[in-house]
């Protein structure tokens, strides 16, 4: 039996798996341009040194170097900013199907071995993607555990290849080492199930700007510690959901008696609400219903 869960918003930041980032990549680069960054595009990077950085066969010289440069960071293994504190690792696959959405907030569909979400994404359009620890685990196959979201699928014409890729909760110990800073996925990301990673990555491009102007990229690396704290904690909790059927019916029945209580998480979650303003007795009431729920 299938369990949906339907939330609004909670992906709307679009995830590697969920909305397409053509139309946004697109306006950052225009963007960027308009205040004089200068892009280099089909170079090949092959090495770094603390001033400079060789593309194909020329030195560029930089006072400080920023990687933004994904998991597999070429600047954080060079910088030896490569030790992580953890890494909890899983595959995604997303496909988008040409269907008018039938609703329009993002659906969570959960369930033993993976997760499903689908997102509207256009007037003719709808990302249909899964989170798994297995492999092998596609689309189509998935779609056998959900029989209610194959149903609104059923005839519904591809738009797009299924595309995959790790998603992993993991985080660097260090983010900075002198003239160096890492930023997104390279320095660290949460599970796709979060739906936060470019939420993060655009609060620590906003803070590390800041470190830049002061010419002190420790105070990034107190910033990247802080704003990282809550989304940690709330993916530990979601993925503790996924693998557990027990939890996951006891926190999604406390939701669905109490959409106070999912607004408020949600609240935090997307930033309307500070973590720290969470009281101990909040959390204390909150578990306590989960475990009655």
């Amino acid at each position: 039996m299938d369990e949906e869960f339907s939330v609004s918003g909670i992906l709307a930041e679009g995830t590697a798996f969920g909305l397409r980032r053509t139309a946004l990549s697109q306006l950052l680069i225009q963007r960027a341009s308009e205040v004089g960054v200068e892009f280099l595009w089909g170079v090949r990077v092959s090495g770094f040194d603390s001033q400079s950085v060789r593309i194909n066969d020329a030195r560029h010289s930089f006072r400080w170097l920023v990687g933004a440069d994904g998991r597999d960071s070429a600047v954080g293994k060079w910088a030896r900013l490569d030790t992580r504190s953890e890494c909890r690792a899983r595959f995604g696959f997303r496909r988008h199907y040409s269907i008018t959405p039938w609703t329009d907030s993002v659906e969570v569909y959960w369930g033993d071995q993976c997760q499903m979400f689908a997102t509207p994404t256009g007037a003719q359009e709808v990302s249909v993607s899964v989170l798994t620890k297995d492999p092998r685990m596609r689309t189509e196959r998935a779609l056998l555990k959900f029989p209610g979201l194959a149903r609104r699928l059923r005839g519904a014409p591809t738009l797009t290849i299924e595309r995959g890729a790790v998603t992993a909760l993991e985080w660097r110990r260090a983010v900075v080492r002198r003239n160096v800073a890492l930023v997104g996925d390279a320095s660290g990301s949460v599970d796709g199930i979060a739906g936060v990673g470019l939420s993060l990555a655009f609060q620590q491009a906003i803070y590390l700007g800041e470190a830049l102007a002061r010419e002190d990229l420790k105070r990034y690396q107190a910033a990247h510690r802080r704003i990282r704290k809550f989304p940690t904690r709330l993916n530990r909790v979601l993925l503790m959901m996924s693998e557990s059927a027990w939890i996951r019916r006891k926190v999604l029945r406390l939701f669905a008696e109490s959409p106070a209580t999912f607004g408020a998480m949600m609240s935090f979650h997307t930033g309307q609400r500070a973590p720290e303003e969470l009281k101990a007795r909040e959390v204390f009431d909150l578990g306590w219903r989960a475990l009655w729920a």
